[in-house]
């Protein structure tokens, strides 16, 4: 790899010049390696952000729900427009400069949320730093990909995903939390500040300077994929607040994002698009067809389970907000262990990544059914011991998939695959928490009109229980009226809490459900993927 030059004297011979050549490289891989994990937790930290603090910002700027809830929404819009143009941005500038640009954003962003007061100004800044963060993580990954051999890439990427998929899922919200309760929200977001500018003075000694070549873009795709991908993340975010097409503005959205990707795709293939945005010929490559598929369900269940565990204890277990990021915190060290043994094994070992896939499947499997024996009465002992088994499944899981969606690709095909991984793996995290949402709405109430079916007028049990909180209640020198309403609601409290526990219960064991459903239609996806493959080679050797 291209790293700092060093000059050694001929009389030191051609040992002492290898070794010296040899020690730079080592130095050199490990600041690259380092520095763009490091890159990595600036975008872990603004992905969460709005999950951990979201009530603080809107109060900070003054704002109503449906205001602040664009804070969320533009960070997720550029960031996914972001993923599919890491190619023509890394053709047009090469890796430094990309990487160097999208720091700076990411940093004078970060200093915009901690000094603005307007909310237009934050929105703003939370699109750079989507935008930014999109050009970190394609970037980097790319660039580690094309700079270093397969054989090394397990440990590599493991590194890699400790600030990419590690933090965001767990370690940032207990951070984040943390943060908020002992200062503020934008706190958070100024941690991005220094370690930006620790990036962006190690970026020089690894990344080569490059001329920047001239691409025409495609205006086209680029309009195209700027308008459905947002609105297919607004769709999904916002979707299942206004019940989703109950309202018109999903409605005509859902429309807009299935004709503009609809059309991108056409475009993309079509004989007409001389310098396509996206080359989707990759997909002829059978692992990182199947990988995509893979990572796409691996998002819905990572994301989708980060999003109900902190939601669970705060709903059901009734913890407080730093608790609730607090419990994801001892699973980060069995992410971070799932990541390193499944990277150790495959560069170490030699082991094939596709056979790592079902361990992580089931080993995942088996927290989210663990989860769904949960109650109101469960604590954190309760939780720890599932919440560590799920880090580790996952972590199996994301490097083997990463290895084997990415592992076969060269060239320039590279940043086009990296960008289509990390697209497939965010808009699959942001189905899974859409679909939750849903089912845990429409469950709780389902539950809830169970319970006070069976909860019959003049029952022995509820007169009883209404009596005891009575009595209670009037010890501490309420009224008899006043006490009859306060033992009403504390009862509606009850009902409720029964229910939310039923419905987070159901919803983690269709989490577990989740790969007993789409372990089979991956084995279809597949055995077509290498049917079609065979097929393409036997055509090809025949012309």
């Amino acid at each position: 790899m291209t790293a700092t030059t060093f000059i050694v004297h001929p009389a030191a011979g051609a040992l002492d010049g290898a070794a010296t050549r040899k020690a730079s490289g080592r130095a050199a891989a490990v600041i690259a390696v380092g520095a763009l994990t490091a890159a990595a937790v600036m975008d872990g930290l603004n992905a969460i952000i709005f999950d951990i603090a979201g009530d603080h910002m809107a109060g900070y700027v003054s704002a109503t729900p449906d205001e602040a809830a664009w804070l969320n929404l533009a960070y997720f819009m550029a960031k996914v427009c972001g993923l599919p143009m890491t190619a023509l941005l890394l053709t047009w500038l090469g890796t430094r400069r990309l990487l160097q640009c999208a720091l700076v954003l990411v940093i004078i962003a970060s200093a915009g949320c901690w000094l603005g007061r307007d909310l237009t100004f934050l929105v703003l800044c939370r699109a750079l730093q989507g935008l930014g963060g999109a050009a970190i993580l394609a970037g980097g990954q790319s660039w580690l990909f094309g700079q270093f051999p397969n054989r090394r890439q397990g440990l590599i990427q493991a590194i890699f995903a400790l600030g990419a998929i590690m933090l965001p899922t767990t370690a940032a919200p207990a951070i984040a939390g943390v943060i908020v309760d002992a200062d503020s929200w934008n706190a958070v977001l100024l941690l991005n500040v220094p370690i930006g500018l620790v990036v962006l003075a190690v970026l020089p000694l690894f990344t080569p300077r490059r001329v920047p070549c001239v691409v025409k873009p495609d205006w086209l795709g680029l309009a195209l994929i700027c308008l459905g991908l947002p609105s297919l993340v607004y769709v999904l975010v916002e979707g299942s607040r206004w019940d989703w097409f109950e309202d018109s503005k999903i409605v005509w959205l859902s429309l807009i994002a299935g004709a503009s990707l609809t059309g991108f795709i056409c475009w993309q293939r079509s004989g007409r698009n001389t310098s396509p945005l996206i080359d989707l010929k990759i997909f002829r490559h059978e692992e990182f067809a199947f990988g995509f598929a893979v990572s796409f369900v691996a998002g819905f269940a990572l994301f989708g389970s980060a999003f109900l565990i902190p939601a669970y204890t705060l709903e059901v277990l009734q913890f407080p907000a730093r608790d609730a990021g607090l419990v994801l915190l001892p699973s980060a060290l069995t992410v971070g262990l799932g990541l390193l043994t499944s990277g150790s094994v495959i560069q170490l070992l030699r082991a094939p990544p596709v056979v790592i896939v079902p361990f992580g499947i089931a080993i995942f499997m088996t927290a989210m059914w663990l989860l769904s024996g949960s109650n109101a009465g469960s604590g954190y002992p309760d939780l720890v011991p599932t919440l560590v088994l799920r880090g580790f499944g996952m972590g199996l899981l994301f490097i083997a998939i990463t290895i084997v969606c990415l592992g076969d690709l060269t060239g320039a095909e590279i940043p086009h695959g990296v960008g289509l991984f990390n697209l497939g793996r965010q808009m699959g995290g942001l189905i899974g928490i859409a679909f939750l949402a849903t089912f845990l709405d429409h469950h709780m109430a389902v539950s809830r009109t169970v319970i006070v079916s069976n909860l019959a007028q003049g029952s022995p049990v509820v007169t009883q229980s209404l009596q005891a909180m009575e009595q209670g209640f009037a010890s501490r020198g309420m009224a008899p009226e006043q006490a009859t309403s306060a033992a009403l609601a504390a009862l509606d409290r009850m009902v409720t809490g029964q229910a939310a526990a039923i419905s987070f219960n159901e919803a983690f064991l269709s989490l577990a459900l989740l790969f007993v459903v789409a372990v089979p239609c991956l084995l279809v996806v597949k055995a077509s993927l290498t049917l079609l493959g065979r097929r393409r080679r036997d055509k090809t050797a025949e012309a």
